[in-house]
């Protein structure tokens, strides 16, 4: 194929998918295409509403043996010019995001759609570490019919998935969250039992749900579309569990509950997903949150 209808077809793929961004991808907005910041210039840009953050999405046509490296530079670019990200977004929405509260950079991603990805890319997509790619194939049938597969990391290379695939640059270990190497506090061993019990009670109670550890908390995710379920931040002597909705009034009036957002819309400061909050002190607790956690679970995941 030459190279003038090799970039004509990806305009096409990338038109196809801006148009239909919020059915493809629930809950991401698209935002502008080809924006450039230094010397780096992004297919599309978009904001994840679900998860409070930006994300790149780039469209190949043929296999692009650069698709790991992009992917690295993008995401470096997301992290280095935070700010550039923050003005187009106020840019484009009129809406002004707080870097801090507003937005949730351990969640930013790169997206790449193509109708191939080499083997090499495939082996890649199945290492782990803490530089999120998902890779997506796209095929067209006689009918018109449009599908977007995720590859699937953790089966045989080839094989094809509806579950995220991520790979990652370095590596958020449990152990070392919960000894409070990334800036959290080291947890007592009476709250280490206890992240393992609720842990365990989410991953018990949710088997589609698969936990993912960040630089900040431990996240929950569907495993179907990479829905955001909950997460967990760690102190000493209690957790902080965030439901990952953000609908005002998406849950009654409680005093085991917080919202946290201010009469004024400004978000009160807190890591993990979600407006709202619970603190977990004791068994107890977590059984009050799993129903909690059940309702958003049936809205995010189920419906």
């Amino acid at each position: 194929m030459s190279g003038e209808k090799a970039d004509e077809n990806e305009k096409i793929i990338q038109n196809l998918i801006e148009n239909n961004l919020s059915i493809v991808f629930p809950n991401v907005e698209f935002l502008t295409s080809e924006y450039q910041i230094d010397n780096l210039r992004p297919d599309s840009i978009a904001f994840d509403n679900d998860r409070g953050s930006f994300v790149i999405v780039e469209y190949k046509n043929v296999k692009h043996k650069g698709v790991v490296d992009q992917g690295m530079s993008y995401y470096k670019l997301l992290q280095e010019k935070k700010e550039n990200f923050v003005l187009l977004y106020h840019k484009i929405k009129d809406k002004v995001l707080d870097p801090e509260n507003d937005v949730n950079w351990d969640e930013t991603r790169v997206i790449f759609i193509s109708p191939q990805f080499t083997e090499h890319q495939k082996r890649a997509s199945q290492s782990k570490g803490e530089l999120p790619i998902e890779l997506y194939e796209i095929a067209k049938f006689e009918n018109g019919v449009i599908t977007l597969n995720k590859i699937e990391g953790e089966k045989p290379v080839g094989t094809k998935s509806k579950n995220t695939t991520v790979i990652r640059l370095e590596e958020y270990s449990e152990d070392d969250f919960l000894k409070g190497k990334y800036r959290n506090p080291a947890t007592s061993d009476k709250t280490k039992q206890l992240f393992f019990n609720l842990k365990n009670m989410i991953l018990d109670t949710f088997p589609d749900i698969e936990i993912k550890q960040k630089k900040k908390y431990a996240g929950f995710y569907s495993k179907k579309d990479g829905a955001a379920l909950c997460s967990i931040t760690s102190g000493k002597d209690k957790l902080n569990l965030a439901y990952s909705i953000r609908q005002k009034n998406f849950f009654p009036p409680s005093s085991f509950i917080k919202y946290m957002v201010k009469k004024d819309g400004k978000k009160i400061g807190h890591w993990g997903l979600g407006d709202y909050t619970s603190e977990i002190e004791n068994k107890s607790d977590i059984e009050k949150a799993i129903p909690l956690l059940s309702k958003v679970y049936e809205y995010k995941v189920v419906s």
